[in-house]
């Protein structure tokens, strides 16, 4: 019998083995399946094991969510502006969302759970990037107010066509010009309505 040697994690590493397979079961299987239960049967440990690194399946779940939350705005800090063109700035902030929408949407799925978005309450309401807003409102001559709710406009917009891609496919790259082109359109014609 050929046994695999067994290594021990450190409880770093441990700690995100067991969110990771908690991830793969959500994405494989929806979060209504994932139990602490399944969760160290899916992993390979005891279910005490599984409490020492959380006292409740909330309390992962919560765990969960500000990891891979912190991991999808660290996406945008690397977005490069440093030519100072808008478009190519909003061009990564959609390419962020499609990646994001490819692996699944694990983001989302914790976000719709009131008592799981909680965790990250104080950080969501900062998440429409203040760096899209004041380069939005300097770019075309926006107020702050306008350039925010066109941020949060532009996002839902990205959003929705990312989830697109994922459920239909196609050309990735001519998709993500069409909603920068779409989302460029949609600020353009606030603009002139601002204006007006």
């Amino acid at each position: 019998m050929n046994q695999r040697a067994r290594r021990r994690l450190s409880p770093e590493d441990r700690r995100n083995q067991l969110l990771d397979c908690a991830r793969q079961i959500i994405l494989d299987h929806g979060l209504s399946t994932l139990t602490m239960e399944r969760l160290a049967t899916e992993a390979g440990v005891s279910n005490p094991l599984i409490y020492k690194y959380f006292d409740t399946r909330l309390h992962m779940l919560q765990a969960l969510l500000i990891r891979e939350y912190k991991a999808f705005r660290k996406s945008f800090v690397r977005i490069d502006s440093s030519d100072g063109n808008y478009r190519t700035a909003l061009r990564g902030y959609v390419d962020v969302n499609f990646q994001q929408f490819a692996g699944g949407d694990i983001v989302s799925i914790l976000l719709s759970q009131a008592d799981v978005r909680q965790a990250v309450k104080e950080q969501e309401r900062s998440r429409y990037a203040p760096f899209f807003i004041k380069e939005l409102a300097s770019e075309f001559g926006l107020s702050t107010r306008l350039a925010e709710r066109i941020v949060v406009l532009a996002s839902g917009a990205s959003i929705a066509a990312a989830e697109h891609h994922s459920r239909i496919g196609g050309d990735r790259e001519s998709q993500i010009d069409q909603t920068v082109d779409f989302i460029l359109g949609g600020i353009e014609a606030l603009r002139k309505q601002a204006s007006n």
